[in-house]
């Protein structure tokens, strides 16, 4: 195990041979320009290099992600299935998890397992894949919108703000680390495809609003009303047409019906689970946490218990102010003003937004109401600073600025680029081992069934049995099992009532002899488990899992679109439909 001052020595080391190398550079070849984004690439590798430590992290959820993983994997690979029920969860009884959980994590995690990777690791490189490519894709847009150095000081500070620190090492929430790649993506997709009705800019933006909404459901909610305003706002600045915001809407809808397979379900579906019936009430920050961290002077972002400190970052908060004041004293050329003003309102709202100054705002929003913390907003937010960022430094146009900048934006999270401790004992088998013999370590998910009575201890200890006989006589044996197909032969000798230990959710069905069997859910002995009723015979019985209505009717929607879109790439530019001039 490293100890976390070493690691912060290797980390500063590290960073002083990247800047003597830096300046090395320029004194070997000083008329030769720096190429920004190989710089950017090498500054972003800083913080990640301690993800790969041997072992886990002691805190946040690297180890629960990679448990998760591994039952994804096994449903995707060995079954074929896109992963909806999850066999392991609450001691065996099952929960429809990966009906509601974000995919694409997963399956890329999956995809770097398949390759060769531990699952352990392929979490980790999950991790430092998004954080590097969040960089570029910020880079990429604020070049576009401005120009090469304003990208690259608007990736150092989207890169560095502390909440996407504090999401990579502390907390470990893969999701929304991965949706900091899409959303600079979606942002410079809109600007190209309203300004040039580019067919290759309608594929990005179409996949990439749909690989955000697999990402994180919770922050592309969020995300939707800053994108649908951008795009008005290039629109009137460019004095573009209708026809081009039509463009850019139906490279949305394209998104949208692409991912379809994935949110469509959880609309219909979502009240039937703890979460959806009782969401959780929205945690709001104290004004002081989103300004100041409470440890190591200010530089540590998380507590000696684990404890985190939801703040915007100190440079952020200058550029925020500076922001303001540039704005009240019209200090921006016109090329500029608009969009400064356009993303500070964004950012005033998403702070207010942030404090329990919002409380009404969220209670009475559809679906923001599920999103548990309001500092998600955090994301977007840092979006929204680190382009205000990249406007500053246009303005103030000197390289002292452009490097003083930077630097304090990196360094003053040094003592945040890696989890303060790791358990190395922690592998993929000992991962396995503890989700097998206790794969309830949380209790009961927020995804389980309604019916499921969260007081019920039985719930939280594994079965010896995968079914039993409540009442009567009968033998049984187990045919076959695997996760959404059970078989049994049931020799009944008299009237009997069955419990097979798997928490009913819409889908699950039990087939004897062919014939359809009514289940029982709300036995009030084992309340939320499959329960049913045969009379004496001898019978075959399957218990399975099956795509209700809304869920083959969103597969059928994500192909269908998936096969139009691919048609329309393909075809030649004169065939392909024109939105009338308007």
């Amino acid at each position: 195990m490293l100890p976390q001052y070493k690691l912060v020595l290797i980390n500063g080391i590290l960073s002083l041979l990247l800047l003597i190398g830096l300046l090395i550079y320029r004194y070997i070849f000083p008329k030769k320009k720096i190429n920004l984004l190989y710089l950017l690439i090498l500054i972003s590798i800083l913080p990640i290099i301690s993800i790969f430590r041997v072992g886990t992290y002691e805190s946040g959820d690297l180890s629960l992600h990679t448990t998760r993983l591994i039952s994804f994997y096994n449903l995707f690979i060995n079954y074929h299935l896109i992963p909806r029920w999850t066999p392991e969860f609450n001691a065996g009884f099952g929960d429809p998890h990966f009906l509601f959980a974000y995919f694409l994590p997963y399956f890329i995690g999956s995809i770097f397992h398949f390759i060769g990777l531990s699952f352990l690791t392929s979490i980790k490189f999950l991790l430092a894949f998004s954080f590097i490519l969040s960089g570029i894709t910020m880079y990429l847009w604020v070049k576009e919108e401005l120009d090469e150095r304003a990208g690259f000081i608007a990736a150092i500070f989207f890169l560095f703000t502390p909440y996407h620190l504090i999401d990579m090492h502390f907390r470990v929430t893969i999701a929304e680390n991965l949706s900091f790649v899409f959303l600079p993506l979606a942002l410079l997709a809109t600007k190209r495809i309203i300004e040039k009705n580019n067919k290759k800019w309608f594929f990005f933006l179409s996949a990439s609003i749909a690989l955000l909404i697999l990402s994180h459901q919770a922050i592309s909610l969020m995300f939707f009303p800053i994108l649908l305003s951008y795009s008005i706002f290039i629109l009137l600045r460019k004095k573009k047409k209708i026809k081009n915001l039509l463009y850019f809407s139906t490279s949305i809808l394209s998104g949208f019906l692409l991912s379809s397979f994935y949110w469509l379900p959880i609309i219909f579906l979502a009240k039937f689970t703890q979460q959806g019936a009782n969401p959780t009430p929205i945690s709001f920050p104290q004004l002081t946490d989103l300004l100041y961290s409470p440890w190591r002077f200010g530089l540590l972002f998380q507590g000696h218990k684990g404890e985190l400190s939801y703040l915007i970052g100190y440079t952020q908060l200058f550029i925020l102010i500076f922001s303001i004041y540039l704005a009240i004293k019209n200090k921006l050329d016109k090329k500029y003003k608009g969009l400064l003003t356009f993303f500070l309102l964004t950012s005033v709202i998403i702070f207010l937004m942030i404090t329990p100054l919002s409380k009404p705002m969220w209670d009475i929003t559809p679906f923001l109401r599920y999103s548990q913390f309001s500092t998600r907003l955090l994301v977007p937010l840092s979006l929204c600073i680190s382009i205000l960022a990249g406007i500053v430094t246009r303005k103030i146009n000197k390289n002292w600025f452009f490097a003083m900048i930077c630097f304090f934006t990196i360094f003053y999270t040094i003592l945040n680029w890696g989890n303060r401790r790791t358990i190395p004992e922690i592998t993929d088998n000992s991962l396995k081992r503890e989700f097998n013999l206790k794969p309830d370590v949380s209790g009961l998910e927020p995804t389980s069934p309604i019916w499921a009575d969260l007081n019920k201890s039985k719930l939280r200890i594994k079965s010896k049995s995968n079914i039993e006989i409540l009442n009567g006589d009968a033998t049984i044996k187990e045919v076959s099992r695997n996760p959404i197909f059970h078989s049994y032969k049931i020799n009944a000798k008299s009237d009997i009532e069955i419990k097979e230990n798997t928490l009913f959710f819409p889908g699950w069905i039990v087939i004897a002899n062919n014939n359809f069997i009514p289940v029982n859910y709300k036995n009030r002995y084992s309340p939320g488990v499959v329960t049913f009723r045969l009379t004496k015979g001898e019978y075959n019985v399957g218990v399975k899992f099956v795509d209700l209505p809304i869920i083959y009717f969103s597969k059928l929607l994500s192909l269908t679109s998936l096969a139009i879109f691919i048609l329309y790439l393909l075809i030649p530019k004169k065939l392909r439909f024109n939105f009338p001039k308007l």
